[in-house]
């Protein structure tokens, strides 16, 4: 008998560093969390700007720094928030391992098991450590290791990697390698690598900050140049225009914005009992437009019951499936099969909901000697046992056990399916089985009929996701007539479209089926992942939700995986979101904060890119026709307070569940170019009448910063349409905010008073420029809407075409 080591051995382990120790921790420490928020491309540039500001001595300028400063403390006391609340629920969802040590079984988590610890493993397991078989035997998948879906035997003697997961049987291993020193840091490296799936938020976030980064240091230092050695200005003038000029240019509160929209997106799921292991995550699922189910776990709860059994004889295959024989004709046959039942329940370990079904109905005990197990595996589709002088004894799906065919009972069991049952054959041959290959002259010896128990919050989530028309495929290893009935009784639409995946023998075959049916039956864990890969082969976003090994390839593949707390640790290692009480009804939540967050960034982005694209306009007009850039850095700072950081933040927290799609960048530049051009032409027609007429450069500061903030208020107005309540009170309350200051501060922020001819230009400018801005944005967006007519394209887009072809 196994004892394992002492509680001394064990310490000993522990303080030579021998430890199971976790090397990607599911969310940031505190030290990275701290040094990716400060250590960043534009603090160091902020950091610069105002080394600059000081040695120049313009000590009022430097109130920028104030501005950064809060913005990095908020996203690190936000990310800090969710790390403690994410941390906890991560613990529920833990890996645990079953340890023998000093003689008793334990319950241990994964990262504290030592070298030459011994680990217990059953079906649904991930190999915690590389361990060697001490005991038993089971079959492995390696797919995370050698991207191979085969089910590999392991034996006494033979190793198992870590990161492997266990698909069927039950072994007792001793640990041979621990940490850095085995699989499990490449495993897990590997597989969170994986789920940093493609966001189109993050690329279209990257895209806009990676130019903005190109165009930044050249134009702050062309604008330098202009005005110091072109125009002759001080040096500390030219240094302060500059660095208003590029304070201007950085979207210096977008980055946090995205950082803790969807963090605190991550905070509200894991209070519905949520936990995102991935963050970008929650835009993917919000972009899904095709879910893929599995059934167990999913639609049902994951329990079955067994609903009756049925003795087969000759006179089944005549009589109707709806007539229940008698008790006195079959009283014999069902003592027979119960006894059948009960000795193969004693030999088989397998862990799951079928297996846990008819144990509550076959009572285990051994009156029969064991030969060998046949245990379960996915690909099989049957499990068990060969006894001594008694033969083989089978239980499965009817045509993996009779691959031959035999109409019979696959009629008989296809009217059963029909009704919604799950139907087993109990199988016996008197001949002995090698290994875990079918013997001859297997005959049925009863159908074990069951029935899945429907969630019930799975009809309502199925509408849900129905009406935001998000195609839904089921996909299950049961019979496909069986899951249609189960899925129409859960109230998915077309659920009569279904198929037998055995039947889809080519790619082409496959890829034709998942854009035909709604239902798959008798689907393997390979050709879960092939349908995922053939749907985004399509265009589709796909989401897969699972609980078992077999989902763990297509959870793998999927654009976003979801797995269920109660699923297996594969599944969950995988998943990019578990959902912890594993309750199918928190999906529309998930996708709704998703679409929450990314409606939320994508507007506010317009406003940072407003200003962006006006700093960069300015820039460009002040080098090649102006004397002085218009605008001090404070005057810049009280701008993007009140016109773009504020307000977004505070709208950042409306609940926006509109629908999104894959056009991120090209909203935002539809929101952000009309507002920018109108501003950079009023500020500039301001310029060129205080170069021509007034000569003053505090008279062009003062009517530039006027015109300016007013406009952008006018921006928030359009870029926020159609405006509520609460969106009415944050736009008007910045803009008397704004002007209180302007007042208040007049001194601080270098305002001067104006002469009646600039005081009626920027009345015109500030009238006239919020209907420019309407009127561009109307017209961008009535070209835009053109360019996807297909049959009426508007000249732009036929132009855009012709070039594409070319490009061909």
């Amino acid at each position: 008998m196994l004892t394992g080591l002492t509680d001394e051995q064990v310490n000993e382990r522990i303080e030579q560093g021998k430890v199971n120790a976790d090397e990607n921790p599911n969310t940031r420490t505190y030290k990275q969390i701290v040094r990716e928020n400060t250590l960043t491309f534009f603090n160091f540039l902020n950091l610069v700007l105002l080394i600059l500001v000081l040695m120049v001595g313009s000590y009022k300028n430097a109130f920028f720094v104030g501005i950064i400063i809060i913005n990095t403390l908020i996203g690190i006391a936000q990310e800090i928030r969710a790390k403690k609340t994410i941390d906890k629920l991560a613990i529920l969802t833990a890996k645990k391992s079953i340890v023998i040590r000093e003689g008793k079984k334990w319950t241990v988590p994964t990262e504290d098991l030592v070298l030459d610890d011994l680990v217990c493993l059953k079906t649904g397991d991930q190999v915690p450590a590389d361990a060697k078989v001490l005991e038993g035997s089971v079959e492995v998948n390696e797919s995370l290791l050698t991207g191979e879906s085969d089910n590999l035997p392991k034996n006494v003697g033979d190793e198992l990697f870590s990161g492997s997961f266990v698909t069927s049987g039950e072994a007792c291993c001793q640990i041979i390698h621990v940490g850095k020193d085995n699989y499990a840091a490449q495993i897990t490296s590997e597989a969170k690598e994986f789920k940093r799936h493609n966001s189109e938020l993050k690329n279209s976030l990257n895209a806009i900050l990676k130019v903005i980064s190109i165009i930044i240091v050249p134009l702050g230092a062309l604008l330098f140049y202009k005005q110091y050695y072109v125009v002759g200005n001080t040096f500390k003038d030219s240094i302060v225009s500059m660095v208003a000029g590029v304070l201007g240019m950085i979207p210096e509160g977008l980055v946090l914005l995205t950082s803790v929209a969807l963090t605190l997106g991550a905070l509200v799921l894991a209070n519905k009992k949520t936990l995102v292991q991935e963050l970008y995550c929650i835009e993917t699922l919000a972009r899904v437009d095709t879910l893929c189910l599995d059934k167990t776990g999913t639609i049902t709860e994951g329990t079955m019951c067994v609903e009756r059994v049925e003795p087969w004889s000759e006179a089944s295959e005549n009589k109707d499936t709806d007539e229940i024989p008698t008790e006195d004709e079959d009283e014999p046959d069902l003592h027979e099969i119960e006894n059948m039942m009960a000795n193969l329940m004693y030999v088989l370990k397998d862990q799951n909901a079928t297996i846990d079904a008819l144990r509550k109905r076959f009572p285990a005990k051994s009156s029969m000697t064991l030969e060998h197990i046949i245990p379960f595996s996915s690909d099989r589709k049957y499990s068990g046992a060969v006894f001594e002088d008694n033969g083989t004894y089978l239980m499965g799906a009817a045509q993996f056990l009779f691959p031959e065919g035999r109409e019979d009972i696959l009629d008989v069991c296809q009217n059963y399916a029909e009704e919604g049952l799950r139907v087993l054959v109990l199988a016996h041959s008197t001949q002995m089985a090698e290994g875990t290959e079918l013997p001859e002259n297997l005959e049925p010896a009863a159908l074990l009929l069951l029935t899945d128990v429907i969630r019930e919050e799975a009809p309502d989530t199925l509408q849900f996701f129905d009406s935001q028309e998000v195609d839904l495929k089921v996909i299950s290893g049961d019979d496909p007539v069986t899951v249609s009935a189960i899925a129409k009784r859960a109230g998915l639409k077309n659920a009569e479209n279904y198929v037998d995946a055995t039947t889809l023998e080519t790619e082409e075959q496959l890829e034709e089926a998942v854009a035909k049916y709604s239902v798959f039956g008798r689907v393997t864990p390979q050709q879960k992942k092939e349908m995922v890969q053939a749907l985004q082969k399509q265009g589709h976003t796909v989401a897969m939700t699972g609980d078992g090994v077999n989902d763990v390839l297509a959870l793998k593949e999927a654009d976003c995986s979801i797995a269920m707390a109660q699923g297996s640790d594969a599944a969950k290692n995988i998943a990019n979101v578990v959902l912890l009480d594993s309750n199918f009804a928190s999906m529309p939540h998930i996708v709704n904060q998703g679409r929450r967050v990314v409606n939320n960034i994508r507007t506010a982005a317009s406003m940072f890119l407003i200003k962006t694209m006006f700093s960069v306009m300015l820039s460009l007009l002040t080098i090649f026709f102006g004397n002085a850039y218009p605008f001090e850095p404070i005057q810049m700072s009280l701008i993007s307070a009140c016109a773009v950081g504020i307000p977004t933040f505070l709208l950042a927290q409306e609940n926006n569940y509109d629908k999104i799609d894959h056009t991120f960048l090209r909203h935002v530049f539809l929101n952000a170019f009309p507002a920018a051009l109108t501003i950079t032409s009023c500020v500039f027609a301001v310029m060129l009448v205080c170069q021509n007429v007034y000569h003053s450069n505090d008279m062009l500061s003062t009517a530039c910063v006027l015109v300016t903030g007013w406009n952008y208020m006018a921006a928030l107005k359009t870029v926020y349409a159609p405006l509520n309540t609460y969106r009415k009170v944050i736009i008007y309350g910045m803009q008397f905010i704004f002007f209180s200051a302007a007042v208040i501060f007049q001194k601080l922020l270098g305002l001067g008073s104006l002469d009646f001819g600039m005081i009626i230009l920027v009345f015109i400018l500030m009238t006239f420029a919020p209907l420019l801005i309407d009127v561009i944005t109307s017209w961008i967006k009535g070209v835009y809407a053109k360019s996807l007519d297909k049959e009426n394209p508007g000249k732009f887009t036929s132009f855009v075409n012709k070039l594409s072809r070319k490009k061909k």
